[in-house]
């Protein structure tokens, strides 16, 4: 999953958790999101406190272990308390990494914070080939989608979202997945 497809899914899971948190509760209709890929936007403004910075939650050293690639690095002007971006400074490895860390206000009821990783997962992977799973022990609603080269973890801990993102241009995904999912054990530890 390239990083701009990553981004452009924000706009899907963004929309798809606003509509699921403004619904009626007898709407019974579960929205999902238009576009593949799978980001979190800017919609913050949580009242659950602060989680640390997300480049110490993933540092670019991990993704650099991860992704088996040395040049990786944060992208300048990336990243932020819940967001940062991690690509191959020389261009030579194809290594990168993206993790969001997004707190969200208590309206948004965990169960539409689910359905809206389950709906971007589900359709970035009918897109992409690769196949969306279930993860228990992340916290609630934690789903993982493993692609030929890429390993994205999705859940949501303490009412934040939380994305973790690796990709690779000499691993497959299913080489780092484990190392992916202790990564996402390691951040839902942290919130």
């Amino acid at each position: 999953m390239s990083i701009k497809r990553l981004l452009m899914g924000a706009l899907a899971v963004g929309a798809t958790i606003g509509i699921g948190g403004c619904g009626g509760a007898g709407s019974g209709a579960t929205p999902t999101p238009s576009s593949g890929g799978l980001t979190i936007p800017g919609l913050g403004g949580g009242t659950t406190g602060s989680a640390p910075a997300a480049n110490t939650l993933l540092t670019a050293g991990t993704v650099q272990t991860i992704s088996g690639d040395s040049n990786v690095a944060a992208i300048a002007g990336t990243c932020s308390g819940t967001t940062c971006v991690y690509g191959d400074t020389a261009g030579s490895g194809g290594g990168s990494g993206v993790i969001v860390v997004e707190p969200f206000p208590g309206v948004f009821g965990q169960a539409a914070l689910q359905a809206a990783i389950a709906a971007a997962l589900s359709s970035h992977a009918a897109g992409s080939g690769g196949t969306a799973q279930s993860v228990s022990g992340l916290g609630s609603g934690a789903i993982k989608e493993v692609d030929a080269n890429t390993v994205t973890y999705a859940f949501v801990k303490n009412n934040y979202l939380v994305v973790i993102s690796v990709s690779s241009g000499t691993k497959s995904g299913a080489d780092m997945d484990s190392q992916v999912g202790a990564a996402a054990q390691s951040v839902a530890g942290s919130l």
